[in-house]
């Protein structure tokens, strides 16, 4: 079977996700769901918070 290159943007789109729920996942489980907000989640992956919104 041949392997599907995604462009560029596409991979970056998808590192960068994978980075916010890397992020939420301990955060969610370091203070629990209700305790952890966007912004937090957004500072701690190093995005704007804009980003997490896309």
């Amino acid at each position: 079977m041949e392997e599907c290159k995604l462009p560029r943007r596409e991979r970056e789109k998808l590192r960068q996700r994978h980075e916010v729920l890397d992020v939420a996942l301990r955060l969610f489980s370091e203070k629990g769901y209700h305790n952890v907000s966007m912004h937090e989640i957004a500072k701690e992956a190093e995005f704007a918070i804009g980003t997490l919104y896309k």
